[in-house]
């Protein structure tokens, strides 16, 4: 896929971003969770996307165990009550397939199931994960994000996976 296809729809989930999209790992279970950060870019010369998971989030045992994700972003003004459900709820205590209201998209590129309402997936493969060091961030962002009140004692940093785009496309 070209990089001008994968990124026309950058400007898109930038926006929306802020408001939500979801991350889906693959693998048996179908767990879509709300993400607000992501990273959008080239690096080794393929396009990528990043995303980053806390340790204490069912995800991350999702994401640990596969080796591609996809991320799906609504349309802007849309899925709000479903990204709602979907970042207050885990997958360890709920069936997010059965009780969201959202529809598996069938992977088409090799990446993970995306969610079929959206306006955009983005179909990716692990390339490379990363534990993020506290020790090294902005004393400002660490103190905001990643204080005392935590899910574990040592702040819960996030893993970020860098992901090669396989594909992406409108739904």
């Amino acid at each position: 896929m070209e990089l001008q296809e994968i990124f026309r729809f950058v400007p898109q989930a930038a926006e929306q971003l802020t408001h939500g999209a979801f991350l889906t790992a693959g693998g048996p279970v179908w767990n879509p969770m709300t993400i607000g950060w992501a990273q959008f870019g080239v690096v080794w010369g393929k396009p990528v996307v990043t995303v980053m998971v806390r340790r204490s989030r069912f995800t991350f045992r999702l994401m640990e165990n596969a080796a591609v994700f996809s991320v799906s972003v609504p349309r802007s003004g849309e899925l709000n009550q479903e990204l709602g459900f979907c970042g207050s709820r885990s997958g360890k205590n709920v069936n997010k397939e059965l009780e969201s209201g959202l529809k598996r998209a069938a992977a088409r590129s090799g990446g993970a199931d995306g969610v079929m309402q959206c306006g955009v997936i983005f179909e990716c493969r692990i390339l490379q994960k990363q534990l993020l060091d506290l020790d090294t961030l902005d004393a400002g962002l660490r103190a905001r994000y990643y204080g005392a009140n935590q899910a574990l004692a040592d702040g819960d940093p996030h893993m970020l996976y860098v992901g090669e785009v396989l594909a992406a496309y409108e739904c």
